[in-house]
C-alpha cells in the first residue's frame, strides 16, 4: 500500500467522515479536538518512518473535524415542528434543481424571510415548497409563497424525513400562492437553462415516452416517465440507465475530445474538462454524475501530464472530496450505490467474465457488469428499494452495448435543436432503438421471477453480506495459508454477526408495534416474556409479511390473540393463520358476523382456550398487564363500537398502550372512568379519521403521549397535532414500552 499514499490517506479521511456522520453527529467539540491533534501528529512525519503512518493519523483526524464542523443548531428540528400546521409568507431562492410534482413542481427554498402571523421566525431550516399549476421555476430564481406549513410527508419504504433533514429540511410549505420575483443569473444558471433547452428539443424531435427515455439515458433525469414502465425498468434492472454513469461520461469526453482536439491540440484537455463538468451539473449534479465526471477528469488530466492513473486512487479520492465538500453524502443511498457499484465492477467484472467466456464479447462484457455490480449492491438495493432482479443481467446485456449510440445520438439532437426539421429526421433511427429497449423491459418484466420483492432487509444482515463478500474476495486473490485465514473470515465473521443479531431480536425489551396493514389494524405486543396480537388487519398476506419482520423465525406461538371488533379491518387477516396462540381473548358480548368466530374456532382446534372480557377487569398475559377499559357488561353486541374491545397494555416499567379504535363517542366518554392513568401512546379512533371524545382526550392523554393512526392514504380529522405517527407514512411503526 506505500505504493499509493494518497489511496491510504484518502481511504482514511472517507471512512472516518462517514462513520462519524453515522455514529457521533454534530459533536463539534470532538471535532475540535480532533483538528488540535491533527497538527502535531502530522509533525511526526518528520522523524516517523514510515511517515505514511502519521500522516494517515492526521487524516484521519482531519476527517473527523470536517465531520463535525462547523457546528449546526440542534434546535433547528424542534423549533421547525412547532411551526406545523401554521400559514406562512416566505421570501427565499430556490437552492436546488426543481423537480415536477403532482401537477405542479416541489423546490428547496432557502428562506430568507418566513412569516407566521405577522411575525418573523428564524432559523427553521430549509423548506420544501410545493405547488400546483403552470409555474415555472428555476435554480437561483428568488421566489415568494404563501401556504400551510407541514412535516414533510413520509413513506413507508423510504425513510424521506430523514432524507431531507440532510438538506436542512424539516417543513414543507403547500403553497396556494406562488410567484418567482426575479429569475437567477450568472454562471449558476447556466445548467438549469442548458438543461431546459435540452429537454424542449427532445419534446419537439421526439414523442413521448420516448423523448422521456432519452432525456433519462443522455442526463440522467427521470421525469414524464409512465409509471408501467418506470415499473417494468426498475423490475428488471434497467432504472440505471436513467442514472448518468461513467460510460456516458466516457462517451460524453471522447465526443468532445474528437471535436476539440483539431483545433486546440493538447490544450483541448482543459476545456474538455470544464465541458465534462458542466455536463454533469446539466444532469443535477448526483453523486453518480459527480463521481462519474470526477474520475473521468482525473484520467484525462493523467493522461494530459503523463501520469499513470490508479483506478482505486481515484475512487477514493472522489469519494473523499465529495464527502468533504458535503458529510452529509454518507446517508445517501445515490452515493452508496455509486461507489460501491464501482469498487464491485473493478473487482468482479474480469472474474465473472471469465466464467461466461461462452457468450459472444458484445454480450459477455455487460453481463459481467451487471452481474458485479449486482453482489456488490445487495444489501442496499434489497434495503432502499425492496426489490432484486434475477433477470437484470440479460436485460443489460440486451441493451447496454446500444447505449453509447443513444447517448451519441442524444447529443447531437441537442445540437440540432436550431434546425428542428432536421432534429425530427435524424431522431427517427433513434426513436426505433428506444422503443426496442422499452420493449425489452416490458417483455422481461413479465417473466415469473424478473423481479423478487424484499420487504425488510435489517442493517446486520448487510453488515454479515459484506463481512462474508470481502474475505471471499480477497481469497480469490491469496494462496495457502493466507486464503485459508480469509475463507475462514468469510464464514465465522457473518455467522457471529447473524447469530448476535439474532440473540438481541429474541431478547428485545418490551415494545409495541402498530403493523401497516392498509385499511384496518393489528398490533403486536412483544417482550422477553412473549408476544401478543391485537387484530389481524383486512389481509392474511400483509399480516403475514408483517409479523414476519417483527417476531424471530422461531416464534411461530403467541402467548395470546385479541380480537377487538368483527370487522374485516380487524379479522379479515387472521383467515388461515399460520401461528397458535395460547389464548384467544374477546369482548364479552354477543358479536355480530361469522369471520371473528371462525378465527377463533382455528386457534381453538390448536389448543387455544377462550377467555371473555369486559370493563374493569385485567389480565397478567406475556411480562403485560392487559386493563379492560371496554365494553362494558351488557354492552349491545350488535352494535358498532359501543360492544367493541378496548385494552390497556401496561410494560413492567410502566409505559403503556391504548387501544381505542373501535369505539363510538359514547362508549370513549364511559371508558374515560375506566382509564387507570394516562397513555404513553395511543391508537385513534377509526384510523385517525375521528376525534376523541373529549372526556377520554383528557383522561388519556398527557402533554407527552404519542398519537397514533392506523389507515391507509388519507387526511386526518381536524385538530389533531402534526406530530401523529400514521402507517401509510411510517409503515410498520414499533415503539419501546
Amino acid at each position: 500500500m506505500t505504493r499509493y499514499p494518497g489511496l491510504v490517506m484518502a481511504l482514511a479521511w472517507s471512512v472516518v467522515i462517514a462513520a462519524a456522520v453515522v455514529l457521533i453527529p454534530s459533536q463539534p467539540a470532538v471535532g475540535v479536538l480532533a483538528i488540535g491533534a491533527a497538527v502535531p501528529i502530522a509533525a511526526l512525519a518528520f522523524v516517523l518512518r514510515p511517515a505514511l503512518v502519521a500522516l494517515t493519523l492526521a487524516a484521519a483526524l482531519l476527517g473527523l473535524g470536517r465531520a463535525e464542523l462547523p457546528p449546526t443548531d440542534p434546535l433547528v428540528p424542534t423549533r421547525a415542528v412547532t411551526f406545523a400546521g401554521d400559514i406562512a409568507a416566505v421570501s427565499g431562492r430556490i437552492a436546488d434543481d426543481v423537480r415536477p410534482a403532482a401537477g405542479g413542481a416541489e423546490a428547496l427554498v432557502e428562506p430568507s424571510t418566513v412569516l407566521v402571523g405577522g411575525s418573523e421566525i428564524k432559523r427553521v431550516g430549509n423548506l420544501l415548497v410545493r405547488w400546483r399549476g403552470p409555474a415555472q421555476a428555476s435554480f437561483g430564481d428568488q421566489v415568494k409563497a404563501t401556504g400551510k406549513l407541514a412535516l414533510p410527508r413520509d413513506l413507508p419504504a423510504f425513510d424521506r424525513r430523514a432524507y431531507l433533514a440532510q438538506r436542512n429540511v424539516y417543513l414543507e410549505l403547500d403553497a396556494s400562492s406562488f410567484d418567482v420575483v426575479h429569475g437567477g443569473g450568472g454562471l449558476a444558471a447556466l445548467p438549469a437553462m442548458l438543461r431546459q433547452r435540452y429537454t424542449s428539443a427532445l419534446d419537439d424531435a421526439i414523442p413521448p415516452p420516448h423523448s422521456a427515455v432519452l432525456l433519462g439515458v443522455v442526463l440522467g433525469i427521470k421525469q414524464g416517465i409512465p409509471t408501467e414502465l418506470q415499473n417494468a425498468l426498475i423490475a428488471t434492472g434497467l432504472i440505471h440507465l436513467l442514472v448518468l454513469s461513467g460510460l456516458k461520461v466516457a462517451v460524453f469526453a471522447r465526443i468532445v475530445q474528437g471535436a476539440l482536439t483539431p483545433l486546440l491540440g493538447r490544450l483541448a484537455t482543459w476545456p474538455a474538462l470544464a465541458l465534462i463538468a458542466l455536463y454533469a451539473l446539466v444532469g443535477g449534479a448526483t453523486p453518480a454524475a459527480v463521481r462519474a465526471s470526477a474520475m473521468g477528469g482525473l484520467a484525462l488530466a493523467a493522461t494530459h501530464l503523463g501520469r499513470p492513473s490508479h483506478v482505486w486512487t481515484s475512487l477514493a479520492f472522489t469519494a473523499a472530496a465529495m464527502l468533504g465538500w458535503h458529510p452529509d453524502l454518507a446517508w445517501d443511498v445515490g452515493f452508496q450505490l455509486s461507489f460501491a457499484g464501482t469498487a464491485a465492477i473493478i473487482l468482479l467484472t474480469p472474474a465473472i467474465a471469465r466464467r461466461v467466456g461462452f457468450l459472444p464479447h458484445v454480450l459477455r462484457e455487460p453481463f459481467a457488469v451487471t452481474c458485479a455490480a449486482q453482489v456488490g449492491t445487495l444489501p442496499m438495493m434489497a434495503t432502499d428499494f425492496h426489490v432484486l432482479s434475477p433477470v437484470a443481467p440479460i436485460a443489460n446485456a440486451l441493451t447496454l452495448p446500444i447505449l453509447p449510440v443513444l447517448v451519441a445520438g442524444g447529443l447531437a439532437l441537442g445540437a440540432l435543436s436550431f434546425l428542428p426539421d432536421l432534429a425530427r429526421i435524424a431522431a427517427l433511427p433513434l426513436t426505433g432503438v428506444l422503443a426496442y429497449i422499452e420493449q425489452v423491459a416490458y417483455l422481461l418484466a413479465r417473466l415469473p421471477v424478473a423481479a423478487i420483492a424484499i420487504p425488510t432487509f435489517p442493517s446486520w444482515l448487510g453488515a454479515a453480506y459484506y463481512s462474508a463478500l470481502g474475505p471471499a474476495i480477497a481469497g480469490a486473490h491469496l494462496a495457502g495459508s493466507r486464503r485459508k485465514a480469509v475463507i475462514a473470515a468469510a464464514v465465522i465473521a457473518p455467522c457471529l454477526i447473524s447469530a448476535s443479531a439474532l440473540a438481541a431480536w429474541a431478547n428485545a425489551p418490551p415494545q409495541v408495534s402498530v403493523l401497516n396493514v392498509g385499511d384496518g389494524q393489528a398490533v403486536l405486543l412483544r417482550g422477553p416474556q412473549g408476544a401478543i396480537l391485537i387484530d389481524g388487519g383486512p389481509s392474511p398476506a400483509k399480516l403475514a409479511d408483517a409479523l414476519g419482520t417483527q417476531l424471530p423465525p422461531w416464534q411461530r406461538r403467541l402467548d395470546a390473540l385479541a380480537i377487538t371488533a368483527p370487522g374485516l379491518g380487524h379479522v379479515g387477516g387472521l383467515a388461515g393463520f399460520g401461528r397458535a396462540a395460547a389464548t384467544v381473548l374477546l369482548p364479552e358480548v354477543a358479536l355480530a358476523g361469522s369471520a371473528w368466530r371462525t378465527a377463533a374456532l382455528e386457534e381453538v382446534t390448536r389448543g387455544a382456550s377462550i377467555q371473555r372480557l369486559a370493563a374493569g377487569s385485567a389480565r397478567e398475559v406475556a411480562g403485560f398487564e392487559l386493563q379492560v377499559i371496554a365494553p362494558e357488561p351488557g354492552a349491545p353486541g350488535d352494535e358498532a363500537g359501543a360492544a367493541d374491545l378496548a385494552l390497556r397494555a401496561v410494560a413492567p416499567d410502566g409505559r403503556s398502550f391504548c387501544d381505542f379504535s373501535d369505539l363510538d363517542l359514547d362508549a370513549q366518554t364511559v371508558a374515560a372512568v375506566r382509564l387507570r392513568g394516562p397513555c404513553t401512546y395511543v391508537l385513534l379512533p377509526a384510523g385517525g379519521r375521528s376525534r376523541l371524545s373529549p372526556d377520554l382526550e383528557r383522561a388519556a392523554v398527557s402533554a407527552t403521549t404519542q398519537l397514533i393512526a392506523s389507515r391507509t392514504a388519507g387526511r386526518l380529522a381536524a385538530g389533531f397535532p402534526p406530530t401523529v405517527l400514521r402507517t401509510d407514512q411510517e409503515g410498520t411503526i414499533t415503539l419501546p414500552l
